[in-house]
Order: C-alpha cells, then sequence, then structure tokens
C-alpha cells in the first residue's frame, strides 16, 4: 500500500480545523452555551438596544433602548406601534406599574401589557423566561468564528432555540427561534444577538453589565 506523505497528512489535518472552527479555537457549543446561561442569570442589571428592520408581526415596536435589573424594573426610551401609527415614548417600569411619557404631555401610570407599552423589556433577566432560560433551551449550536463588536472580543455562533422559550422572551409571530449569537470571550455574557426571518431583523445588543443603576417611579 503506498503510504501518503507525513506533510500532506498534516496539512489535511490542519484544513479540517479551520474549516470546522473558522480558522480559530472556539469554545465547543455544549460548553459556551451552558457557561453563557449561568452568567446571564447572575446578571443584575444591563444596558440594552433593539431594534427591528423590517414587519415583525405580534412584535409593535421600532426601536428601544435603556436599563433593565433583575428585580423587574426598567426604564429607557421607544418607538412603539400604537393606534396604528408610531409613537416616540420614555418609559419607566417597577414591578406591576408603569409609566409612560409620550410626544406630549407628562407621564401617564398605565399597566405592563398596555397598548402603550407592547413590549416588557424586564423579560431580559426574567429568571423564568429570560435570556438566560432561552439559553437553556438550545436546540443545536455551532461556533462560527471570532469577532470584535463594538470594542469587545466575542464567539459568534449560530444556534436554534426552542421555539416556546424564544417566544416568552419576544413576541414575534412566525419561526424566529433561529439566530447569531455573539458571547465576550472574557465573560460569557452576550453581547449581541440577531434574529431574522425573510427580509426583517431583530437586533440586541447588550453593555454595561452590573453598572450601579437607581429606577425610580417618576
Amino acid at each position: 500500500m503506498r503510504s501518503i506523505p507525513l506533510v500532506l497528512t498534516a496539512g489535511l489535518a490542519l484544513l479540517a480545523v479551520a474549516a470546522c472552527s473558522g480558522g480559530e479555537d472556539l469554545p465547543a457549543s455544549d460548553e459556551m452555551l451552558p457557561d453563557a446561561a449561568t452568567a446571564m442569570s447572575e446578571v443584575e442589571n444591563v444596558r440594552f438596544d433593539l431594534a427591528v428592520d423590517g414587519d415583525v408581526p405580534g412584535l409593535n415596536v421600532k426601536a428601544a433602548d435603556g436599563v433593565v435589573t433583575s428585580d423587574g424594573s426598567a426604564e429607557g426610551t421607544g418607538t412603539l406601534t400604537a393606534f396604528g401609527m408610531d409613537i416616540e415614548a420614555e418609559y419607566v417600569i417597577i414591578g406591576e406599574d408603569a409609566w409612560v411619557k409620550g410626544p406630549t404631555g407628562g407621564f401617564q401610570q398605565i399597566p405592563v401589557g398596555d397598548e402603550m407599552l407592547p413590549y416588557d423589556p424586564t423579560l431580559l433577566l426574567d429568571p423564568d423566561s429570560g435570556i438566560a432560560a432561552l439559553l437553556n433551551a438550545v436546540d443545536s449550536a455551532e461556533a462560527q468564528d471570532t469577532e470584535t463588536v463594538d470594542g469587545v472580543e466575542t464567539y459568534r455562533y449560530s444556534v436554534e432555540f426552542d421555539p416556546a422559550a424564544f417566544a416568552a422572551l419576544i413576541p414575534a409571530e412566525g419561526d424566529w427561534n433561529a439566530a447569531t449569537v455573539w458571547f465576550d470571550q472574557e465573560t460569557a455574557h452576550v453581547v449581541k444577538a440577531e434574529f431574522s426571518q425573510g427580509d426583517a431583523t431583530v437586533t440586541l445588543l447588550l453593555s454595561d453589565y452590573d453598572e450601579t443603576v437607581t429606577i425610580e417611579a417618576p
């Protein structure tokens, strides 16, 4: 039997490794995702930026940003669709109580889930339906590559989540449970998540983990 030259064998092995890892030695998905779930379950507060590009049935928000805490509070601004139009608004959420301020007038108190507050950002850190719970409900995941996102060195993975777990976090109609997720290489925190379907994309950016935050009723 003719033997394969050692140099060729080594070269083929290197090519195989590069093809599997995107040229980098990324953590295996069955290690990265559980580590990230644990890290996210311990987060006390985080700044978020949610952007919706295109029509996403069930999600009546064009954009939202602010700070959310693990005890069920949040504050920030957003562009929401209500009464058939896009409205710029400020919001404060403390537990079951919420306040919204539209383009005119002051804050008015409303219940969480009201048409003037169609998305509850406190879900992001909810232990039962938030990001940590979603990362514990992964159907499949594949390491892709390393990437710098807003100055943070990250690992990028393609992930498919359990549809029911995803629907609990973001109320979008249809199959929105496939995503690209970027994890901080040092902390395993989620830095970015991007969900796409057709021509529409939902992008979530997370930053400023566990900074000092005080949220008070207006």
